[in-house]
């Protein structure tokens, strides 16, 4: 009896305690694995909806930048200077090529009176009066260009005090599909193209956010399941971003499958958790090991999912989302190199995409090995890369480090057993003031020169020349 009576206060005063403890160790254990996992995949959802909305605004930015590449030309203010504009060329440079080249779903040209002269649809002419369906919501926003603002904002692009004429764009429903739409006057700044005040042309360039659009950007910044949609509705587990209109009427959501680190982190740790439980003797050595991995291997998620969003894939550089971050926050005076691949297209037709993939990797590698390690290499995408020089705004040296940089890509490629022989064009542009925000722009105008220039060469972008 005194040894069972031994054995029974034993088990109460110390086993039923400790018992407890571990079961409390436990309980507040696996709460704090629980709550960790969904702070985690909170945090998670709120950099992947803030990245989400920058990207959207990325594309909407880059959208109407092609328009811009698209018109702001010489011989496409030439082709309307005439008492009739010429229609072949309207047909071959805006209609097919704003398609192939950059994915105007829908093209229209105005005359000065609003009414449509040109319509061309996935890249083939139609009738103007296919104009009428699109009218309703197109006509809103060309009509702004009557306003006395938006005609002193064309006079002071045409005379030479402003580097961009006006453009107007905004998200729209055109028969039940969200599509970015931008009007674009064909106005030149250059001399010898005189044109009547307020008698110009307007540009309309309409690209739906579909598939295509998701593609892409699932392609950048390894999104799953990204699409657009135009009711709010989610699927479970599903993450949106509301699109708004230039009113704030949302016209559109991008949606996602997001990334839950927490989440799959649990899956994959419960198993062992279940065979840590029966190792009673050490399970609060177990626990505090268990906890020590589980935090290292949250963080390690998390350091993983923000690389993941701002690098490139395939090359490891920058992507668009930190470029952009570090052009923001860069301290003046600084540099941008903006660097298009020459005869690139070529690689990936005769030696396919994969020769492509590899070719990009190793030019990836020799701009890297160019530049300092405070330089920041980035790909936005494609073969269209961006160096962001930082301290420096001396032409000289700046122009050095191109001609290297020429001199490096012009040299052959190894890849697999075939050779590839490509080039590189390279526009510079400086900022040692507040012109932060025209950097890039002033950049690829001086890429845009290089390559206007035969390729393979670069261009430093001239504020006089371009002012003149």
């Amino acid at each position: 009896m005194h040894m069972t009576e031994s054995r029974w206060k034993f088990s109460v005063a110390v086993l039923l305690p400790v018992a407890a403890a571990v079961l409390v160790t436990l309980a507040l254990t696996a709460g704090f694995i629980l709550w960790s996992a969904s702070r985690t995949d909170e945090r998670a959802l709120e950099q992947q909806q803030a990245l989400a909305a920058h990207m959207i605004a990325g594309a909407r930015s880059d959208f109407e930048g092609t328009q811009g590449t698209e018109v702001l030309r010489y011989d496409a203010v030439e082709a309307f200077l005439g008492d009739t504009p010429d229609t072949d060329w309207i047909e071959s440079s805006f209609g097919a090529a704003g398609y192939d080249d950059f994915g105007h779903d829908r093209v229209y040209v105005l005359d000065p009176s609003l009414t449509p002269i040109y319509a061309a649809r996935d890249g083939e002419s139609a009738g103007v009066s296919a104009y009428d369906q699109d009218r309703a919501a197109i006509d809103p926003l060309a009509v702004r260009f009557r306003s006395p603002e938006r005609a002193a904002q064309i006079a002071a692009y045409q005379d030479g005090s402003s580097d961009w004429p006006p453009q107007v764009s905004d998200i729209v429903d055109l028969g039940g599909r969200a599509a970015m739409v931008a009007v674009l006057p064909i106005v030149s700044d250059w001399e010898g193209q005189e044109q009547a005040p307020g008698h110009f042309y307007l540009h309309v360039a309409v690209k739906f956010l579909g598939s295509d659009v998701a593609d892409d950007l699932m392609d950048q910044y390894l999104l799953a399941g990204a699409h657009f949609d135009t009711v709010a509705n989610t699927l479970p587990g599903e993450a949106v971003v509301p699109i708004a209109n230039a009113e704030g009427r949302f016209v559109a959501f991008f949606k996602w499958q997001p990334e839950r680190p927490g989440q799959d982190l649990l899956r994959e740790t419960l198993p062992a958790s279940g065979g840590l439980l029966v190792v009673v003797a050490a399970i609060i050595g177990l626990l505090l090991a268990f906890l020590a991995r589980s935090t290292a291997a949250l963080d390690k998620a998390r350091v993983e999912a923000l690389f993941r969003a701002t690098h490139d894939p395939l090359t490891g550089l920058a992507n668009r989302a930190l470029f952009t971050e570090r052009l923001e926050r860069a301290p003046l005076p600084l540099a941008l190199l903006a660097l298009d691949l020459d005869r690139f297209k070529a690689v990936n037709d005769t030696l396919g995409h994969e020769a492509g993939d590899d070719l990009l990797r190793q030019v990836s590698g020799r701009l890297l090995a160019l530049v300092r390690a405070t330089d920041t290499v980035a790909r936005l995408g494609g073969d269209e890369f961006m160096i962001l020089v930082s301290g420096t705004a001396d032409s000289a040296a700046l122009a050095t480090l191109a001609g290297t940089i020429v001199a490096a890509i012009s040299e052959p490629f190894r890849i697999g057993r075939d050779t590839a022989q490509i080039g590189v064009s390279v526009g510079i542009a400086t900022a040692v003031a507040d012109e932060r925000k025209d950097l890039v722009s002033r950049a690829d105008f001086a890429l845009y020169d290089a390559k206007e220039s035969g390729r393979n060469t670069f261009r430093v972008f001239d504020r006089l020349a371009r002012a003149a």
